[in-house]
């Protein structure tokens, strides 16, 4: 797993948590050699109290944005059940 922090900040996508609006930052991550395990386009991923959606490939691009959209969903489950617990 790559060091959030360290990856470049593209944007943020915000999501409704309960009552609260919670941004979560879109970071570029750098291209990983799995083998020939398939890499996502992008994917929530946490670091102790840090969580970012990170991104592989052209940011701008449908499947991106389409991989995006389901990561977001992965970090509202992710921050329901730690916000609203």
């Amino acid at each position: 797993m790559q060091s959030l922090g360290k990856n470049e900040l593209v944007g943020f996508v915000e999501l409704q948590v309960g009552s609260l609006a919670v941004q979560v930052p879109i970071r570029t991550a750098k291209p990983e050699d799995l083998g020939n395990t398939p890499i996502p386009l992008a994917s929530f991923e946490t670091e102790g109290d840090s969580y970012a959606i990170l991104i592989r490939g052209d940011g701008s691009s449908r499947a991106v944005e389409r991989a995006v959209k389901e990561a977001a969903k992965q970090a509202l489950v992710h921050l329901s059940r730690k916000l609203l617990n």
